[in-house]
């Protein structure tokens, strides 16, 4: 005895095929998403292997812009930018190099030098960086006394040293700093009107684009493995 049994599967068949498309911009949405956050821990590790950072800003300025099933396009970016200042986004100049100039009213960059990085190698502390430098002596240079030594006006002392801004001899202004019973100074920052930044180890592009071929098809997977799971409901 045989017993045949025909089901139509057309119309559950057709069912799964509405779903589907239904639900391809959500779970397109939630991969580029998903893809973007992966690659935004990558490029803020580059940024913790490459800089001496003083805080999370720099690592936290790269930032992401979330798909959308209507927008079908997540946004890796850097986003540093003082708007207190006016200073531009600085990660951009690090990535492929760049020239930079003063901002916000200011002449000079201070460029630190070698005998700053042998005091204080890392990350410079706030009581050496050149606005409390400055701020410490008024930045006002008197020449010198009948014994040769430097003479300053409102001078302090800061970790032994007082310090001050010259014009030396190749043009160049400089912060420099000498022992509070010393004579001889050397420069502690140069002060120019432009610096060229080098490219560094960000590689922002780079990772970005690898993260992509690594990670598109498994985020592809866990998304609609998420929306099976539940049923196909959002």
């Amino acid at each position: 005895m045989e017993v045949h049994v025909n089901v139509d599967l057309s119309d559950l068949a057709r069912a799964r095929r509405e779903l589907e498309r239904r639900h391809i911009p959500f779970a397109a949405a939630a991969t580029l998403t998903a893809v973007a956050q992966d690659a935004q821990q990558a490029v803020r590790r580059n940024v913790r292997a490459s800089f001496s950072l003083r805080n999370t800003w720099t690592e936290q300025g790269v930032r992401i812009k979330a798909a959308t099933p209507t927008n079908l396009q997540a946004i890796v970016y850097t986003d540093t930018a003082n708007r207190a200042t006016g200073a531009p986004d600085y990660l951009v100049r690090q990535e492929d190099g760049g020239e930079r100039v003063p901002v916000n009213g200011r002449q000079h960059i201070a460029v630190p030098t070698r005998y700053l990085r042998a005091m204080a190698p890392g990350v410079i502390p706030a009581e050496l960086r050149p606005k409390n430098l400055l701020g410490a002596t008024g930045g006002r240079y008197a020449g010198r006394n009948r014994k040769g030594q430097i003479a300053l006006k409102n001078q302090r002392v800061v970790r032994g040293m007082v310090f001050f801004v010259q014009k030396l001899r190749g043009g160049h202004l400089a912060i420099l700093g000498r022992l509070a019973d010393g004579r001889d100074a050397a420069p502690f920052y140069l002060l120019v009107d432009e610096v060229r930044i080098k490219k560094s180890g960000l590689q922002m592009v780079a990772t970005v684009q690898r993260i992509v071929r690594e990670r598109l098809e498994r985020q592809w997977d866990i998304a609609w493995k998420r929306i099976y799971d539940r049923g196909f409901r959002l």
